[in-house]
């Protein structure tokens, strides 16, 4: 059931006037359903050098537009895995050392 709601974040960059890049964040909630990752999948990650912590299940695959990052209780998350089953779509989300945070800021585990 699908009764979490999650941010998927979508990115745009653009240069400014110093030739830099910016990047805009655009944060877009749905409702979606949250797994714990099992233990054969988590030591098999593991040992790919991955460290997933959530499942998050959307009904419709629709709404998933490749974004690499999600905000699940306002902690930051990047994609790792997707997989697509009928209708609904499996992202697969683990948590960096060093992250950007909802707000835009760098924080350290």
């Amino acid at each position: 059931m699908q009764n979490d709601v999650i941010s998927l974040v979508s990115k745009t960059y653009m240069l400014d006037a110093y030739g830099d890049t910016v990047i805009t964040r655009v944060p877009r909630e749905v409702f979606a359903e949250v797994r714990s990752i099992g233990m054969k999948e988590k030591y098999e990650a593991l040992q790919a050098g991955l460290n997933p912590e959530y499942t998050f299940v959307l009904a419709d695959y629709y709404e998933y537009e490749d974004e690499d990052e999600v905000i699940y209780q306002n902690k930051p998350y990047r994609v790792i895995r997707t997989y697509r089953s009928g209708q609904t779509i499996e992202i697969v989300v683990t948590r960096d050392a060093s992250e950007v945070t909802s707000d835009g800021s760098t924080e350290s585990n």
